[in-house]
This record gives C-alpha cells, sequence and structure tokens, in this order.
C-alpha cells in the first residue's frame, strides 16, 4: 500500500521479537531479508545491503549454500548492486544465485 514507514516499524518490533525468542533463526534470516527489501524499494541502498548480509550469514549458517533461500537472498543483493549502478557486481550476484537453482 506504499506506507514504507508503517511496514518498517512492523518488521523492526517483529525482528525484536524473534531475536529475543529464536535467536540466530532461519525466520530471523527471513524478516532480515523483507527489511532488506524493503529498505531497498525506500532508496536505502547501505540498509539494505547491511540487513541483505545479516539474512545470508544465517541462511549460509543453517541452510547450507546450496538452499534456495541463500540464491534469493544473493538475487536480492544482485537487484540492490544493479540499482546503485554497480552492473559487474549484479553480475556476480545473479551467477552465484543461478549456481543454486
Amino acid at each position: 500500500m506504499g506506507n514504507h514507514q508503517q511496514a518498517k516499524e512492523y518488521y523492526e518490533c517483529a525482528l525484536s521479537i524473534q531475536l529475543k525468542k529464536l535467536g540466530e533463526h532461519t525466520d530471523v534470516a527471513r524478516t532480515l531479508h523483507n527489511l532488506g527489501n524493503l529498505h531497498s524499494a525506500m532508496g536505502n541502498h547501505q540498509e539494505a545491503k547491511d540487513y541483505y548480509e545479516r539474512a545470508l550469514s544465517i541462511r549460509l549458517k543453517k541452510l547450507g549454500p546450496q538452499h534456495t533461500d541463500v540464491a534469493s537472498t544473493l538475487d536480492n543483493f544482485g537487484n540492490l548492486h544493479s540499482a546503485m549502478g554497480n552492473h559487474q557486481q549484479a553480475n556476480e550476484y545473479y551467477e552465484r544465485a543461478l549456481s543454486i537453482n
């Protein structure tokens, strides 16, 4: 609906609860990934990158390097770098994601 600020508040609240209750868990990674998507949509590229990095770290540890959720995060890293004009780096992330699928 375009209310990015409200969505951000809900995601941050959910993240706080999940971190307290679950610690480093795949559900936490999903929320971090969603926060990355939100910040990317808002044009906050550094914040998006930070959330994607945290999500990727958890997903790699919990799911392994060949999981589709890892590919999804790598793909979003590619989108982010493309939006930032870093096309070579975007291509590298896209290729890593494709190697998983």
